[in-house]
């Protein structure tokens, strides 16, 4: 995500590049609670960009430092599958034609989920840990439409399971599981529909 605030990637935004949209839902989601940890005062799980610092892990699944885990708690996201929805204005649907270029720009929904695995060497740390980022993707539902997000279609809370049992290095994790729908705006041009209708041609004349 290009700077360091979380809102400033909106997906249906009309831009040169192609946004990746499934980095956006693990970034963004990360980002956002990155920032409101941050808020939290010191003792309490706050969260801080020095390494040394934060009381708390929040990243995904290939940056995080598991011998740390142990030490500190953790929030750990790992994107699930998404999918084109094809509503609304997507699914061949022209959401609006240049009058002067003939480009036309089309949208659709797709849809994904996000889950956060919620670690802590306390059973009951790790549910209140789990239901802070239940309740935040909840609560602040206007705020991340805003940012990017199309809709969070639901928030569930998992059982806690307890991961590594020992004399001293038991480990406990609740997940939570968040889907959600991100807007797709991309924009075909006339010049590039001529080219690839021609390359068409072009490959039938050859069969």
């Amino acid at each position: 995500m290009a700077g360091s605030n979380w809102q400033d990637y909106r997906p249906g935004e009309q831009r040169k590049e192609t946004p990746n949209i499934a980095v956006f839902a693990k970034r963004a989601s990360l980002m956002f609670l990155q920032e409101l940890f941050s808020t939290r005062p010191s003792g309490c799980l706050r969260y801080d960009r020095d390494d040394t610092k934060t009381e708390i892990q929040i990243c995904d699944q290939h940056t995080v430092n598991l011998a740390a885990v142990q030490i500190k708690p953790a929030i750990i996201a790992v994107r699930g599958p998404m999918s084109a929805q094809n509503m609304g204005l997507g699914g061949n649907g022209v959401e609006q034609r240049g009058l002067t270029t003939g480009d036309r720009t089309y949208s659709d929904l797709i849809l994904g989920s996000v889950a956060f695995s919620c670690y802590s060497r306390e059973g009951i740390e790790a549910e209140n840990l789990a239901y802070v980022v239940f309740n935040s993707f909840k609560l602040f539902k206007p705020v991340l439409r805003e940012a990017g997000f199309f809709t969070i279609k639901s928030v569930s809370l998992g059982a806690e399971a307890l991961i590594e049992s020992g004399v001293e290095d038991e480990l406990y994790m609740v997940p939570v599981y968040v889907t959600l729908q991100i807007q797709d705006r991309w924009v075909l041009s006339d010049k590039a529909a001529r080219k690839l209708k021609q390359i068409l041609i072009d490959c039938e004349n050859h069969l």
